[in-house]
């Protein structure tokens, strides 16, 4: 990476050569290495946990456990961990590198959905994944791991341009294995709307919070819409049989497509009694497979060739050297990878060119005569109207402003709500504060805090549309219409413990 003090990084002195910053979570930045004493000169992928988290116990514990945990499993359809490193006391995460695509990318190229057998099958070969991460894995004493994703997602499962899935991210995962330092806390973690409602009630984690989660990303997979579901028992199913009405796989038939329905409806069961386990749902998503007419059928290999290869070839390439910043981060990213590659601790002055040393003068000279030259024509426009104004004795009114009317008769509300929360109204998600269309007369707005507490807040929509406010009066959540008296709204569900 870039260096401050005109002092670069020798990348290839130590273990591995950093080659590519792949990106960056929440709490790590992962790269890509080549083992430099590997005459086979592998690649690997480091992921290097953020300086802010370095005295962080929770998330060092945790990232060590990821490592210890899939450093235990060994199955095609799961990220294999290699080893974990000490560097200055924070943990390196050594694993597979995977050259692909995560699922959520694909489905920015594909808005209305995947085509329906590779969508299937991915979910099939992930919840393959699930159950032998769960069941067949054995610990040191011979038992099984019980590992619990938690997390599952289309931005957790990477399909490579080989055909090959991979699920990844086990940091929040549940496991039974010697040497774990993370406690399992009764707290929400994971990602709505992928959560399984009995997650929000903090009643224990069971490998069926998967089978939920892999049904949720399996809808969106297919149809490139987030399913919606209430946390209501009541209006749960009602919602996602509504939602269900949206699904269509070109190449199945009539009485398939209701079958695929109801492996669906199984799997996002409200009641964890009755959703399969991730066996049988890889079964029944199998049988769903081949119910597809074969004209129709793309497998995983040629789908990787023909559209994952040019995605990931052409994905925006990070140097080191590219992705220095004088910050903490940036800092603490420089320390890692230079005791990574440089053990030594000595480090290379860098040959600069005369151009390099005068490339950032050049780019904010250009930059400064663009502004200047846009800001002369602006002005020159200006002039010009107002001359046209005079000669012909009027002022060009304003363009007016369009407006979209909501359809079929509803009308547009704006609401406004905390960050830390969802809403829900009229089966329509908000992740932060915006528009809806509803239809005018008594409606509900449900308030989901990160927190995990739920407010159900009642207000009665206009015939011309309204703004609603989230407002706490005297220490209680209450709406606000049109800014006008609070109305105070109904505690469905506490708050849970955080850590």
């Amino acid at each position: 990476m870039r260096a401050t003090h005109g002092v670069s990084l020798n990348r290839a002195a130590g273990p591995f050569e950093i080659l590519e910053i792949l990106g960056e979570g929440s709490f790590g930045t992962v790269c890509v290495a080549r083992v430099t004493g590997d005459p086979l000169r592998r690649k690997v992928a480091l992921k290097i946990l953020k300086g802010a988290y370095a005295r962080n116990d929770k998330i060092l514990n945790r990232t060590r456990d990821e490592a210890r945990l899939l450093s235990r499993i060994s199955h095609p359809n799961i990220v294999r961990v290699e080893r974990l490193m000490d560097v200055g006391g924070r943990p390196v995460v050594v694993m597979e590198h995977v050259q692909g695509v995560s699922l959520d990318a694909l489905l920015l190229r594909f808005k209305d959905g995947l085509v329906g057998s590779v969508a299937l099958e991915l979910t099939r070969q992930a919840c393959l994944a699930l159950h032998v991460a769960y069941n067949e894995t054995a610990a040191d004493d011979g038992r099984p791991l019980r590992v619990i994703h938690r997390d599952m997602k289309p931005s957790n499962v990477m399909l490579s341009i080989h055909g090959e899935v991979k699920v990844v991210d086990f940091g929040i995962a549940k496991g039974e294995f010697d040497g774990r330092e993370a406690q399992t806390e009764s707290v929400v973690m994971g990602s709505r709307p992928y959560m399984a409602p009995e997650r929000l009630d903090g009643i224990s984690d069971s490998p069926s919070v998967d089978v939920y989660s892999a049904g949720m990303s399996l809808f969106e997979l297919l149809t490139g819409r987030t399913m919606s579901l209430s946390i209501n028992p009541i209006t749960h199913d009602q919602a996602m049989n509504r939602q269900l009405g949206y699904l269509n796989v070109p190449g199945m038939s009539q009485a398939a497509l209701e079958d695929l329905r109801a492996v669906i409806r199984k799997m996002c069961a409200y009641d964890r009694d009755y959703r399969p386990t991730a066996l049988d749902a890889a079964r029944d998503l199998e049988q769903c497979l081949y119910a597809i007419d074969p004209s129709h059928r793309i497998g995983l290999v040629e789908f990787a060739r023909t559209t994952v290869l040019p995605i990931y070839e052409s994905r925006p390439k990070i140097s080191p050297d590219d992705a220095g910043r004088d910050d903490d981060d940036g800092n603490f990213l420089r320390e890692v990878t230079g005791q990574l590659t440089n053990p030594t601790g000595t480090h290379m002055r860098p040959v600069r060119s005369p151009l390099a040393e005068w490339a950032p003068y050049v780019f904010v000279g250009a930059l400064t005569f663009m502004v200047l030259m846009l800001g002369a024509l602006a002005m020159l426009k200006l002039v010009t109207d107002q001359r046209a104004g005079a000669t012909q004795g009027v002022i060009a009114p304003p363009q007016p402003v369009v407006s979209v009317e909501p359809p079929d008769g509803k009308v547009r509300v704006k609401l406004v709500f905390p960050s830390d929360a969802d809403a829900l109204v009229d089966d329509t998600l908000l992740r932060t504060r915006g528009h809806v269309n509803v239809y005018p007369g008594p409606n509900v707005a449900q308030l989901m805090f990160d927190s995990g507490q739920v407010l159900d807040c009642t207000f009665t929509v206009a015939e011309d549309g309204m703004a609603v406010r989230y407002v706490v009066e005297q220490g209680q959540g209450a709406l606000s219409v049109d800014d006008g008296t609070p109305k105070a709204c109904t505690v469905t569900k506490a708050a849970t413990p955080t850590e």
